[in-house]
C-alpha cells in the first residue's frame, strides 16, 4: 500500500515534499518542481498498480 502524504516542515521545500509510504519504510521526496513532483509521484501509483495487478 502506498500513502502520499505532504511534509509540512523540516523540509528545504515543504511545498514539492512528499513522502512515500511501504509497509516497510517512508522514503520522502523533495522535487525541483511542482510538475516535476506530480510526474514522479504518477509514475509511482502507476508502477505500484502495475505491480499488483502482475502479482494476482
Amino acid at each position: 500500500m502506498l500513502a502520499f502524504f505532504t511534509l509540512q516542515r523540516h523540509s528545504p521545500n515543504p511545498s514539492l515534499t512528499f513522502c512515500v509510504k511501504t509497509h516497510y519504510r517512508l522514503y520522502f521526496m523533495v522535487a525541483p518542481s511542482p510538475e516535476a513532483m506530480r510526474i514522479w509521484m504518477d509514475v509511482i501509483v502507476t508502477g505500484a498498480e502495475g505491480y499488483t495487478q502482475f502479482m494476482t
